[in-house]
């Protein structure tokens, strides 16, 4: 083959991804395309959407208060709870789209987004063909079939999606972009948001000579999620939130050990204290072989190989010591939870592995071979038997299983009826002005 014809095959074979790369994450997503559904750890997330159509609907912005949860008396969950998720469900279900079908196309825009988002960052590392083998190693990691089919956490799946945007961002020196998707962190997922500060925080450091892009990256973050965050972390003293750091959920009993990282057993089971949890935490056979390449680029990439190792401590019972010396990380619940992390800088080191098309083709056959088998559910269910609209039902069934956030004291939160506090009324104000702000920016004339 000469130079013009293998010039002509990337170029095709290009053209090809460009257009037909959804199919290639369509096995990830297979058990969404049927009219039933199934339950998972946390099946509550019909029941979040309807409770904040509802709070819309009352002329609440934003929606704070879950008019029927709390056994019907309410409860503030969209004032802690990351909302981002349910508003991009929002934006279906305000077009007639089923509740259920709103929640398929959120789990289903993680992964295709993910994709795209890996791909960028990956690109600009490894190549195009480095940033499809990175794109389709995100995509089929073990721990994002865990967070939809096993545990079902929406959130913290959303959060997880906008780390390699932040990353790419970062590099490319995208300030504004940055700060968005740092800002959909914060919006999704509080852990995964507390993580993020420490690991973010250590890239600032590493690029220190660029102080200034730093400060205004996490001063536009604050801006923009401040209606949220603000809130969210001076008034949850208000609620029994605390009550979720002790007993079963204090980090001590989700401590992993090293070999379930390479263990490729699945379960659908919960994590308890111990190496025999019912569910895995693997990181993948195939992912682990790919990242070889990226051994030889440690002085390039020391900042991500020290984030992928420190993730991996943290989850690790020997780090103990910190998680009792830095008290806001009992909030975390499960360590493992830094698998978000450890997970997205193992996608992303695999795309060292692609030379060439052939070694993308072959390697990215091995990743979805070895790992299409984990996402698929434990089984179907009827709709209506865990996924349902009825507010009474939501009062009477869901209010058992959402009580993360039931108030101390109803007279705390004038949010109930509408209101809000002063620290509410100036945090939503510094956030809507931000967002008026950039997009008055963005949509000025440009001189020609």
């Amino acid at each position: 083959m000469n130079i013009l014809d293998r010039g002509a095959s990337v170029y095709y074979s290009m053209k090809f991804f460009k257009y037909l790369w959804p199919l290639l994450i369509l096995p990830a997503l297979w058990p969404i395309f049927r009219n039933d559904f199934f339950q998972m750890h946390d099946f509550t997330h019909v029941a979040r959407l309807v409770e904040l159509d509802l709070g819309f609907k009352m002329g609440h912005f934003p929606p704070r208060w879950a008019p029927d949860l709390g056994w019907g008396q309410g409860m503030p969950l969209f004032h802690f709870y990351g909302p981002l998720p349910y508003y991009l469900a929002e934006l279906f279900y305000l077009i007639k789209v089923p509740a259920v079908w709103a929640i398929k196309a959120v789990f289903a825009l993680n992964y295709l987004v993910g994709f795209y988002f890996m791909y960028l960052w990956a690109k600009a590392h490894w190549g195009k063909w480095g940033g499809i083998l990175s794109g389709l190693a995100f995509v089929y990691l073990p721990y994002r079939a865990v967070q939809f089919y096993v545990r079902g956490s929406l959130a913290e799946l959303t959060a997880m999606t906008f780390i390699p945007l932040f990353y790419y961002a970062a590099a490319k020196k995208k300030t504004v972009l940055a700060a968005l998707a740092w800002t959909g962190i914060f919006l999704s997922h509080n852990v995964i948001a507390l993580f993020s500060l420490a690991f973010f925080g250590l890239y600032f450091l590493f690029h220190l000579k660029h102080w200034r892009r730093w400060l205004i990256i996490s001063g536009l973050t604050l801006a923009l999620s401040a209606w949220f965050i603000i809130p969210a972390f001076f008034e949850k003293n208000l609620t029994v939130v605390d009550s979720l750091t002790g007993g079963y959920f204090h980090f001590s009993y989700h401590f992993i050990y090293l070999r379930q990282l390479v263990n490729r057993f699945w379960g659908y089971g919960g994590s308890i204290l111990g190496p025999e949890d019912g569910m895995s935490f693997q990181l993948g056979w195939p992912h682990l072989l790919l990242i070889l390449p990226a051994c030889f680029y440690w002085r390039k990439l020391i900042y991500f190989w020290l984030v992928l190792v420190l993730s991996i401590f943290l989850m690790t019972f020997h780090s103990k010591f910190i998680w009792e010396a830095v008290p806001i990380l009992a909030l975390a619940q499960f360590p493992w939870r830094l698998l978000a992390f450890a997970g997205t800088l193992i996608a992303f080191f695999s795309g060292s592995a692609a030379r060439n098309k052939m070694i993308t083709v072959m390697a990215g056959a091995l990743i979805i071979f070895l790992n299409f088998q984990y996402f698929r559910p434990q089984k179907f269910s009827p709709v209506n038997d865990y996924y349902y609209t009825d507010r009474q039902r939501i009062a009477d069934e869901m209010s058992d299983l959402l009580q993360d956030y039931l108030p101390k004291n109803y007279a705390d939160f004038p949010t109930a009826s509408g209101g809000k506090t002063p620290l509410e009324s100036w945090s939503d104000i510094i956030s809507l002005l931000s967002w008026i702000g950039l997009i008055v920016y963005y949509a000025r004339p440009r001189r020609a």
